[in-house]
């Protein structure tokens, strides 16, 4: 790694700190689908006027509800009610037990909602890519944000009874010592608000699934296997394009279905566990650097000042760190995967660093009787107890879903930065910004 692209990286980590959460976690995905989507709508406009504005929206919306797409989001919403009602009562069912399984159920019910949050942008911004590789962006945009207000939909149609059954009889339900009035069902309402972080996804979906080919014309989609083996190959690094044009071309001249079954699953698992991109170790390594450096730092200043724990710090920090290496090889290689993978593995880095640096000093925290290294709340019974509070799963897995949203709007701002920049040198138009033909 460069020596001052490490020091960037640590100047952004150490002194944008908490202040950074907010712009990392939720800035770059909403600016980047507002700019693809003013860039659209300014280019409809001047083709064709607000008339040729009107009738793209028309269409767009035609497109991204007819068949599949409306019994699919029916299917969406009907699964999203039954899922939620099937958890509402786990969750009634195991939310006092977090005492004697010594982990806090609703906290982490919380992440776990956070994190599902992140997958139905994932699974919309899928499915918008593949409805916009057929019918243009306009109907995947339309689609993937359907998928999501279907999910919203269906969960709420199971919740909003439960909620109301709970405000009007409290009794009713479980008493949990740490929760207020009104906060048991809590992970549910987190679920539905951070639906709110998804909604850019499935423009930015849309936008890669509409990507047009250099002759300005969109590829017709065969069937399901062709599209698969488009969207998983439609963002590959620049030094492995060619590669990925050589398996759609092959496939291409496939003709037997289950022999174009076996070739696309094939192609799509290559270009999934793709390695890391060049220098990904580099950057993990020097991630891993400042999570322990800056652990055990934290550590110690708040053991002498008798401050809180770090678990702030956990939180903080490595999102930072993770949102400047994603955003720093997506830049580098054109690539949203590669960026997502690069911030994968040193997202990895980071968490071995937390562990191996926060058992030892949550062992030293009790024995000096501070408190718990996480939190500094209480004095822990034992030394066993203190690095359980470490490896509790609401934090783990608290830690990991803020990092992986970092990561993700690095890599989409790093990939979709450079691609705007490297057009503007050519003078080649913008495939994520201009509008795919029909």
């Amino acid at each position: 790694m460069p020596a001052f692209l490490f020091i960037l990286l640590v100047v952004l980590a150490l002194l944008l700190g908490v202040f950074a959460l907010p712009l990392v976690l939720l800035v770059p995905a909403p600016v980047l689908a507002i700019v693809v989507l003013a860039v659209r709508l300014g280019d409809a406009v001047r083709q064709g006027g607000a008339g040729a504005l009107a009738a793209r929206t028309r269409a767009a919306w035609r497109d991204g509800t007819g068949r599949p797409v409306w019994p699919g989001l029916i299917a969406v919403a009907a699964g999203a009610g039954v899922l939620t009602f099937g958890l509402e009562r786990l969750y009634l069912a195991t939310v006092t037990n977090g005492p004697r399984w010594g982990f806090d159920v609703a906290l982490l019910a919380v992440v776990l909602g956070l994190l599902a949050a992140v997958v139905c942008a994932a699974l919309a911004s899928l499915a918008a890519a593949a409805v916009g590789r057929a019918r243009g962006f306009g109907a995947g945009t339309v689609a993937g944000l359907l998928a999501l207000i279907a999910v919203a939909a269906g969960t709420a149609s199971a919740y909003l009874p439960l909620r109301a059954s709970y405000l009007a009889e409290p009794e009713r339900f479980p008493v949990v010592t740490n929760l207020g009035a009104g906060d048991l069902l809590i992970p549910f309402n987190a679920f539905l608000a951070a639906l709110i972080w998804a909604l850019p996804w499935p423009v930015l979906g849309a936008a890669l699934g509409a990507r047009t080919e250099t002759t300005g014309r969109q590829r017709k989609v065969r069937d399901v296997w062709q599209l698969l083996l488009d969207l998983a190959t439609a963002d590959l690094p620049e030094r492995r394009s060619a590669w990925g044009a050589a398996l759609r071309a092959r496939l291409a001249a496939v003709d037997p279905p289950a022999e174009r079954r076996r070739f696309a699953l094939g192609g799509v698992w290559a270009a999934l566990r793709s390695g890391p991109p060049r220098g990904a170790w580099v950057w993990a390594a020097g991630v891993a650097v400042v999570v322990a450096g800056g652990s055990f730092a934290a550590s110690r200043w708040s053991l002498e000042h008798g401050q809180g724990g770090i678990l702030g710090f956990w939180v903080i920090v490595p999102n930072v760190l993770l949102f400047v290496v994603a955003l720093a090889t997506a830049w580098r290689t054109r690539s949203f995967g590669s960026g997502l993978r690069a911030g994968a593995l040193a997202g990895l880095a980071a968490l071995v660093a937390v562990l191996a640096v926060g058992i030892p000093e949550a062992v030293v925290w009790a024995h000096r009787k501070a408190g718990y290294l996480s939190t500094g709340d209480a004095v822990p019974p034992t030394w066993q107890a203190a690095v359980l509070d470490v490896l509790r799963p609401e934090f783990l897995v608290g830690m990991i879903v803020f990092w992986t949203m970092s990561a993700a709007g690095g890599a989409v701002l790093g990939a979709a930065l450079s691609a705007a920049l490297g057009r503007l040198r050519t003078g080649a138009p913008d495939d994520l910004a201009t509008p795919a033909a029909h």
